[in-house]
């Protein structure tokens, strides 16, 4: 996938979380703007965890998400996260149909990482 103007965002996201896996900006289809690692750069990576293929499914999970939650009249949800036995995954929502998912490796500073996943969320709506 060839940089975007989102690649330094998500740059930025990724460096600055040490146990940081991968991160895709998607729209709420599920199909990816942006990711990194670019599967060309590390297959290593890429054959643990598919960082685009995550992406897709769990926008497919938000999608079911903000239905139930628009049936109960609690509005659109902003952020979830979800924890495995391998790995986090911590999704956002950017704009009203895109959203950012950080993958972290389990037992990473989740803390840290909602911070930045908040921080790249903002930097990515401003550039939309």
């Amino acid at each position: 996938m060839p940089d975007t103007p989102f690649t330094p965002i998500l740059r930025r996201m990724l460096d600055a979380v040490p146990d940081g896996v991968g991160v895709v900006f998607a729209d709420w289809d599920g199909e990816a703007v942006d990711q990194l690692p670019d599967p060309r750069d590390d297959p290593e990576v890429t054959a643990v965890v598919d960082v685009r293929l995550f992406g897709a499914h769990w926008g497919v999970i938000l999608n079911h998400v903000r239905a139930v939650l628009h049936l109960f009249h609690y509005g659109d949800p902003i952020e979830m996260i979800l924890h495995h036995d391998r790995v986090d995954v911590l999704i956002h929502a950017v704009a009203d149909q895109y959203y950012v998912l950080l993958i972290l490796g389990a037992g990473g500073h989740l803390a840290r990482a909602l911070d930045e996943l908040r921080k790249g969320a903002a930097a990515l709506q401003v550039e939309m």
